[in-house]
Formats: C-alpha cells, sequence, structure tokens
C-alpha cells in the first residue's frame, strides 16, 4: 500500500500509471492530505501535471470551496459560498483565498463571480507571500486575469512579501502584453523591491530584452 507523502510525489511528478495503482489500492488517497493540508488534486494543479488532476476530478473527490476554486468548478464553488457565505473571506490550509486560487489558475469566469458576490478583491494570503490576487494572477502567467482584476479595481502597486507589486513579477517574466495592462491602469514603473530592484532590473536579469526595452521606453530607471 502506497503511503501518502510517496502517492504524493507520484501525484507532482505526474507519473498517472502509479497514481492510478495507488488509488486501485487504497480509494482513501484520493482524499487524503498532507500537513499543508494539501490534497493529491491540489498538487496536480501546482505542479501543473493536468493529465493527472483531470484524472483525480474524474475519480468524484470531494471539493471544498478551495479545492473548487483551484479545479475551476464554478457551479460547486458557489453553491458553497451561498450557502456560508463566509467561505468567500476564508483562506485554505495554505494561505489562499478563493479569488487567489481562482486568479492563479486563470478561472476568468469564477473570478467574476466571486466579486459579484463580495470577494476581497486586494485580500492579503495568509502565507510567507503576504501577495493578493492580482499578484496570484500575475504569479500565474494570466494576462486575462491581471486585466479583470485591474478592471474591477485591484491596486496595481499592492505589495507582497519582499515588496514586490505585479509587474516586478510581469516584468521577470518578461510579459509584455501583463506589464502594458499593468501599466496602463497605474503600476507604478519604479517601484521598487525591499532590495531596491525594479522591474527594469528584474527583466535585465532575467534576460527579457524586450519588456526591458519597452521599460526604458516609457522611462523605467535601473537600481
Amino acid at each position: 500500500m502506497t503511503d501518502i507523502k510517496s502517492f504524493h510525489e507520484q501525484v507532482k511528478r505526474g507519473d498517472l500509471e502509479k497514481v492510478r495503482a495507488a488509488i486501485a489500492g487504497d480509494r482513501a488517497l484520493l482524499d487524503a492530505t498532507n500537513e499543508s493540508g494539501q490534497t493529491a488534486l491540489l498538487l496536480a494543479k501546482y505542479y501543473r501535471q493536468e493529465e493527472t488532476a483531470k484524472y483525480l476530478l474524474s475519480l468524484d473527490p470531494k471539493l471544498d470551496v478551495f479545492n473548487a476554486s483551484v479545479a475551476g468548478q464554478t457551479n460547486v464553488v458557489l453553491d458553497q459560498i451561498d450557502r456560508d457565505r463566509s467561505l468567500i473571506e476564508q483562506h485554505s490550509n495554505d494561505g489562499w483565498t478563493p479569488l487567489h486560487l481562482a486568479a492563479f489558475f486563470g478561472h476568468s469566469d469564477l473570478a467574476d463571480a466571486l466579486l459579484d458576490r463580495g470577494a476581497p478583491i486586494d485580500a492579503l494570503s495568509t502565507n510567507a507571500m503576504k501577495n493578493t490576487p492580482l499578484h496570484a494572477a500575475a504569479a500565474g502567467g494570466k494576462t486575462e486575469l491581471v486585466q479583470l482584476l485591474l478592471n474591477r479595481g485591484a491596486n496595481p502597486n499592492a505589495r507582497q512579501e519582499g515588496g514586490w507589486t505585479a509587474l516586478h513579477s510581469a516584468a521577470q517574466a518578461g510579459n509584455r502584453e501583463m506589464v502594458e495592462a499593468l501599466l496602463a491602469n497605474g503600476a507604478d514603473i519604479n517601484a521598487r523591491a525591499d532590495n531596491n530592484q525594479g522591474p527594469l532590473d528584474l527583466a535585465m536579469m532575467s534576460g527579457k530584452q524586450e519588456v526591458a526595452a519597452l521599460l526604458e521606453e516609457l522611462g523605467a530607471k535601473l537600481q
């Protein structure tokens, strides 16, 4: 019988054959959580093992509001929130609100619905990152979600742990479309992190020449 730690490692690697075999031997693994309160489905999504995540979802796992948010199961999320409105502001065991998770994984319809129901748009995660849903969308590379959150009033200059703004993340990733969206909505082009690095520094350090050139053209300064 596979222990939960080994099973979760198989999930993170996307070893679907071993994942299937493990669950066949012990169905309880499907909904078991690790010391951080994370299920196999959550880990599969975090590690971008989409085939494994699809398989796990096909087994009809128990979906709390957070796992349902990760999976983009809008109806499940809204049904739970409509029965318990406090869920919309609660944080998962690993520190995220439903809106953070919808933003990171790019679930636009769910994010819109959560905001319509009053989800706090600039809520801070309770983990070490101390970030907002806008940071989460930027970290996930989800430009559409970044634009959606900006359109709904997210603070473009919110700071996460280390002093990073969403523009720092977008610049480091070389995501020109996201950089342009943030700047068009008031992001500070010369925002300084706690180590005094700005978006241009990160673009240069990451070899993102196109974005670095854009930032320089628009007035960004190096550290």
